[in-house]
């Protein structure tokens, strides 16, 4: 009997649901992510770009505005527009720098060739290469 009563009791607390539900949350708007700095533009493709050929007799490093950029020959190099330092390194004789001033859709060529150097002549017994001459 003992057993009954306690059924009674539990069945009407059943059936009311136990605690009041509290209402439904109103939805929230999605938390708005934090937005990635924008990257900036790639530069525009240089179509337009000042080439610049870069030669020598023999084969020498070249320095662009200050930079390494390898050994001659060096062509269609692409520059941006402006004034440009280009040194050909030559540890023998001393480096050689030239600016060259390249606009848009440009094409230059720098050419330095190593000044000739000094011979010094025997004074002594000259030969001409003109018949009859001694």
């Amino acid at each position: 009997m003992l057993r009954v009563a306690a059924l009674l009791l539990v069945i009407p607390l059943a059936g009311c649901g136990g605690a009041p539900k509290p209402p439904p949350e109103p939805p929230q708007p999605a938390p708005i992510a934090a937005q990635p700095e924008p990257e900036p533009e790639p530069e525009p493709p240089l179509d337009d770009a000042p080439m610049l050929d870069v030669v020598s007799a023999q084969p020498t490093e070249i320095l662009l505005d200050g930079k390494p950029i390898g050994t001659t020959p060096i062509t269609g190099r692409k520059v941006a527009p402006g004034t440009h330092e280009v040194t050909f390194v030559d540890p023998e004789r001393g480096n050689r720098t030239m600016m060259v001033t390249l606009e848009p859709g440009d094409a230059k060529t720098v050419q330095s060739d190593p000044p000739p150097s000094i011979q010094e002549s025997g004074g002594g017994d000259a030969k001409s290469d003109k018949p009859g001459e001694k």
